[in-house]
């Protein structure tokens, strides 16, 4: 059964959401068939969908799970390295995340700053440079992140930002943890900016889904990082 979409708000939509709900509302008419979550009733789908695949990726075995990074990383690589050097956003995996940190110091040579995203208190997330050999600490959700960063930057600072997903579709609509931290920290802040932030949500293949549509304050990817390959989205749900 598929669900529609509603524009109207439900009673538990984050307040900071509020204030730029008329701005996205008009994104979400152009739905793909498929898995397709209404911001109204979708709550119960979402977290089924997000538990299924959350221990789909936690399942993965030593070996696929290590071929299918490197295999990340790789085009990640290239991707990188076919482009101007700057300043590009990472993370730290946890809960059977992507992880392609293991390529960190070969984007470091091709002239790339690495950053890390810092947990603010007020629930906001900013970025700080990860240096090579810099001590790292647990945050709140036991994340590692600098210890003691120089310098604090907003999303919109940083050329490239990797997104680690839960769920992706291959039109750039994420599913994340449900905390919202990404979504803040992205917001409106990075569309439109004249850094032009390029935005690539990372996932295993197992974890694309079709026609997802995310609730409406979900900012969607640029770009889509698997083992199979990294490519723009389609039909992008931002323009």
């Amino acid at each position: 059964m598929i669900a529609t979409m509603s524009h109207s708000l439900p009673l538990n939509i984050p307040l900071w959401y509020r204030s730029t709900a008329a701005n996205r509302a008009s994104r979400q008419e152009a739905l793909n068939p498929g898995i397709i979550l209404s911001v109204t009733d979708g709550s119960e789908t979402r977290t089924k969908l997000r538990k299924s695949l959350r221990d789909q990726r936690r399942q993965l075995t030593p070996e696929p799970r290590i071929n299918a990074e490197h295999a990340a990383a790789r085009h990640l690589e290239k991707f990188l390295g076919s482009q101007p050097p700057g300043l590009l956003g990472t993370y730290m995996p946890t809960d059977g995340e992507l992880d392609i940190n293991h390529t960190v110091d070969n984007l470091r040579d091709l002239g790339w700053r690495i950053f890390l995203p810092v947990l603010q208190a007020d629930l906001q997330m900013e970025f700080a440079e990860w240096v090579a050999a810099e001590t790292l600490q647990p945050n709140k959700f036991r994340i590692l992140e600098p210890a003691a960063p120089a310098e604090l930057l907003s999303a919109s600072s940083l050329d490239v930002v990797l997104v680690p997903c839960v769920g992706l579709d291959e039109s750039g609509n994420r599913l994340g943890f449900g905390a919202g931290y990404y979504d803040r920290a992205f917001s409106e802040h990075v569309a439109g900016t004249e850094r032009g932030t390029k935005l690539v949500g990372c996932a295993f293949d197992l974890q694309l889904v079709q026609g997802l549509v995310a609730e409406p304050w979900d900012v969607p990817m640029q770009y889509l990082l698997t083992e199979s390959k990294l490519r723009p989205v389609t039909n992008p749900a931002l323009e």
